[in-house]
């Protein structure tokens, strides 16, 4: 095609400075700019002014006046006043001036929720004076537009400016040859993609053709994003040509079309000389830009691609570009960019139901403009959309197809599918399984380690490992699945197409789920983390594979089994919310197929009750863990290490709700059988010493705790290594018994290699982690180092109330320690107000005479005498000494340090020293 085009407009692009920095790496102004360069149109902005003789004011004036249009991008900020003009910023300057001249002038003003720091926002200088400027312009009449996002803003614009007349054509050559296909005018986010692309083409110092190869599934928007790059671009090219390439044998038509309309060729000529010639001419030549689109096959291609110092762009299913162009990923849209394509078909959706769309379509643009076309041409309303996409995916998805797309997303999908089953019907069944596990990275083990579940013929082909790299390599070919050679990745709609097929074999949940048990580990979670890894690829399949809603009647007992391994594992990685209904089901299951009293029950019965403990609901923990210990009594024996298990978790459970003396029996005992039955040096009875260990510091014998914790940490160091979890256990009991002797600076040091080390093994949120950073909190006190102790309080404090939340004991007690590092920092009225609420918390929870809710008394007792309320700190200290009394006894470490506070008290002492503060932060153990 032929045409002849004036130059690009001047677009002057008004902000103040903050708005090219902010958000950081996609700046509001960054955003402009792009939709600028997207209209067609030429950036004129102050930035790019270098020193001049001019004072800075008249460059402005002259820069707008120079402009063809204006454009404003007005945050909170007022700006820098005008050197000889003070009452005037210079945004509105050159506001006016624009105004002056007569320009059309564009106003975007950033929204009160808009994207950004405080900085954004915040003019404490000139606020008014910005808030006058921008009810003016509100009431200017101009095309104004309030945005809240970069992304937002550049689309804006752009239609903005694409409606201005005058606005000129994408083709910005003289005589300029070109076929692509009409742009679409609601084109929608990838400017990243887009630019990454652009600079990539536009690479110095190269002599050949640069060649860039879009891959990704079917309906991800390759050739909506070539066709976009070829209008956003055209300026830069004399020719840009369109290349339909799924049907290899008309690729060189193609090309001999382009041959006659540079007149190397005529109609007449053979179409192999017409495609010599029009090859010769391109590499002799530089800007040119080539399309190929839905090309699968590279070596049908390698022909076509001419060298020289042009362009090529190959959209395609197929990743297989290596060697003959450098290969892009074009992957779905983020989530901000689904929730535009939506809202702008579907404007009547508010965001949070454009995100529940996107959520549920995956984020594939394909899909997204088919449901905003239906949402928008229905009277269907989100909740229903939803829901007949659930029941009916395949009939939907063929519903609303947009112009651009040549068939809907379910045509697409049906046409791979049949042409699998024709010519690879073990590919065909690969895709078919992995439609029933979850849409995320399956490794392909998964398939290989056990492939006696599944049907024939993928079964032989799973079990040959070059036949089964073909398949994968087949299906990545295809684009029908994502991923690199040890994983794959089916999409949402992909796999709920592929269920719904007809004729579909009828057990394929059940295999997945054999499948699932073959291959899941069965080591103990928490004693094994080298299976922690092979458990997070395992863990969403799992969880997919055993939803309730499945009929999975002919394997129920593999299916409570990995209800029972996996809520281990969430519980193993601190997650024990989020493990208790899979114990729950686990144990319901189990009950049902093999009774009460099967040893497989029991194990889920203990779990369960374990879980309870985690969620700090401890009378729950210890009725469910008396009746499991109990049946295992009766079934196991006295002595089967699963009785002893369940020992020591009782004996936990008792611990918790301030039992100490029934703990410390139940606790001595258990250890005394694990000696007989298993050995000192037995991993389990190397945990069961810490269950004795915590039991003892609860009663105060402090010293006796030191002796078997030290004795016992070295064991552990030997016998299951420095980083072990058990190991890491141990020595934060170890060095909260130092703290509670005081020997602070032994508690340091080993609070801080423990907590350095869980951090590395559990990670940074993990409750255990989180107990090892309250331990060196506590030895900091100590040490006096206590705005340290603060610090590192505070921030375990915060991830405890965000990973069990506000009222679950371990945040309560990691609370009370806040407590004494904000007391002694000087911090008073922060110190009483938490003090206070921490108690109130304790006594709801735990109930008045908890220790736990004692020792947060006595952290409220101190604060309230420091903030200068001693009567009300003598009242409190009296009604805990007398309960520690009641509760723990009169020689209690506790209830003396209770006592010596109640007497510091009525000598109306200002001064407490450290030894007179509470030295009872509880351990909270595992097992």
């Amino acid at each position: 095609m032929l045409c002849v085009v004036a130059g690009p407009r001047r677009v002057f692009v008004s902000h103040t400075s903050e708005l090219a920095r902010f958000p950081v790496g996609r700046s509001f102004v960054a955003a402009a700019e792009r939709a600028v360069a997207r209209a067609g149109d030429a950036v004129v902005e102050m930035a790019y002014f270098g020193p001049r003789d001019e004072q800075p004011a008249q460059v402005c004036v002259d820069a707008v006046r120079a402009a063809d249009v204006y454009v404003a991008v007005v945050g909170f900020r007022y700006g820098s006043p005008v050197a000889d003009r003070p009452e005037l910023s210079y945004t509105e300057l050159e506001f006016q001036t624009a105004g002056e001249v007569g320009l059309p002038r564009l106003v975007l003003l950033l929204g009160e929720q808009a994207e950004g720091p405080r900085d954004l926002f915040v003019d404490l200088r000139y606020g008014q004076r910005q808030e006058a400027f921008r009810a003016r312009l509100v009431k200017s009449g101009l095309t104004t537009a309030t945005v809240r996002s970069p992304e937002e803003l550049s689309e804006v614009l752009f239609q903005a400016l694409v409606q201005l007349p005058g606005a000129r054509s994408p083709i910005a050559s003289a005589q300029q040859v070109w076929n692509v296909p009409a742009r679409n005018p609601v084109f929608t986010g990838r400017e990243e993609l887009l630019t990454a692309l652009h600079t990539a083409l536009r690479s110095e110092g190269r002599s050949t053709a640069v060649v860039q190869a879009l891959y990704g599934m079917g309906g991800i928007g390759k050739t909506s994003l070539a066709t976009e790059y070829a209008h956003r671009y055209g300026a830069d090219y004399d020719i840009v040509w369109w290349v339909p390439a799924q049907q290899p044998a008309l690729v060189g038509d193609r090309l001999a079309e382009l041959a006659q309309a540079l007149g190397v060729a005529s109609a007449t000529d053979p179409v192999r000389a017409a495609v010599g010639r029009v090859l010769g001419l391109l590499r002799e030549r530089q800007r040119w830009l080539l399309i190929f689109d839905n090309a699968e096959d590279p070596a049908a291609l390698a022909s076509y691609l001419p060298g020289g110092g042009g362009h090529v762009v190959i959209t395609s299913r197929n990743p297989g570009w290596q060697g003959l162009a450098i290969p892009v990923a074009v992957d779905v849209f983020n989530r901000g960019e689904s929730i535009a394509l939506v809202r702008q078909r579907a404007p009547q959706l508010s965001p949070d139901e454009a995100g529940r769309v996107a959520e549920a379509l995956g984020d594939l643009p394909l899909a997204l403009a088919q449901a905003a076309a239906y949402l928008a041409d229905t009277a269907t309303g989100v909740q229903d959309y939803l829901r007949l996409l659930a029941e009916r995916t395949t009939q939907l998805l063929a519903q609303g197809v947009p112009v651009t797309y040549p068939v809907s997303l379910a045509v697409s999908v049906q046409i791979s599918l049949d042409r699998l089953a024709a010519q690879f019907p073990a590919a065909l069944q690969l895709l078919t399984v992995a439609a029933y596990l979850a849409p995320a990275p399956i490794p392909l083990t998964l398939f290989t380690a056990c492939p006696a579940p599944l049907p024939d013929p993928l079964g032989g082909v799973a079990g040959d490992p070059l036949a089964f790299t073909e398949l994968t390599r087949l299906l990545r070919q295809h684009g029908l699945i994502r991923g690199e050679s040890a994983a794959f990745t089916l999409h949402r709609l992909i796999a709920a197409i592929l269920r719904a097929q007809p004729h579909q074999h009828p057990d394929l949940p059940t295999v997945v789920v054999r499948l699932l048990r073959a291959v899941v580990p069965v080591d103990d979670p928490w004693k094994n983390p080298s299976t922690w890894p092979p458990w997070l690829q395992l863990l969403p399949h799992v969880l997919v594979t055993t939803d309730p809603h499945r009929t999975l009647t002919k394997v129920e007992p593999e299916v409570a089994w990995l209800l029972d391994r996996t809520a281990a594992y969430l519980q193993s990685r601190g997650q024990p919310a989020a493990a208790r209904p899979l114990f729950e089901r686990a144990l319901n299951l189990r009950r049902v197929i093999l009774g009460d009293d099967h040893r497989e029950t029991l194990d889920s019965a203990d779990g369960l009750s374990y879980n309870l403990r985690e969620m700090g609901e401890y009378e729950r923990a210890r009725q469910l863990g008396e009746d499991t210990l109990t049946c295992y009594r009766r079934v196991l024996g006295d002595n089967h290490p699963n009785t002893l298990r369940s020992a020591d978790h009782l004996a936990v459970y008792l611990y918790e709700l301030g039992q100490y003396e029934q703990a410390r029996q139940l606790a001595e005992d258990t250890l005394t059988r694990y000696h007989r039955v298993l050995g000192a040096n037995h991993p389990r009875t190397l945990r069961s010493v810490i269950v004795l260990v915590v039991t003892l510091w609860g009663l105060g014998r402090y010293e006796q705790a030191r002796q078997l914790a030290e004795d016992t940490l070295t064991r552990s160091r030997r016998v299951l290594g420095d980083d072990h979890p058990d190991t890491l256990e141990l020595a934060y009991s170890l060095a909260l018994v130092l703290w509670g002797l005081g020997r602070y600076e032994q508690a340091r040091q080993l609070a801080e290699d423990t907590l350095t080390r869980s951090r590395q093994v559990l990670g940074d949120d993990h409750p255990r982690t989180l107990i090892s950073a309250i331990s060196l909190a506590l030895a900091l006190w100590g040490l006096d180092r206590y705005e340290q102790a603060r610090q590192l309080a505070e921030d375990t404090l915060t991830r405890y109330r965000r990973v069990l939340g506000d009222d679950h004991p371990y945040t309560l007690n990691a609370a009370t320690a806040l407590v004494l590092a904000l007391r002694e920092s000087g911090q008073r009225e922060q110190a009483r107000q938490l003090a206070e609420d921490t108690l109130t918390r304790c006594r709801r929870i735990l109930g008045d005479d908890h220790p736990y809710t004692l020792y947060a008394a006595t952290a409220l007792t101190l604060a309230l005498q420091q903030s200068g309320q001693p009567e009300q700190a003598r009242q409190l200290a009296d009604d805990t000494l007398t309960r520690y009394r009641q509760v723990l006894g009169d020689d209690h470490p506790r209830t003396l340090n209770a006592a010596d506070t109640l007497a510091l008290i009525l000598r109306e002492s200002t001064q407490v020293s450290p030894a007179s503060l509470p030295t009872t932060l509880p351990v909270t153990s595992s097992t």
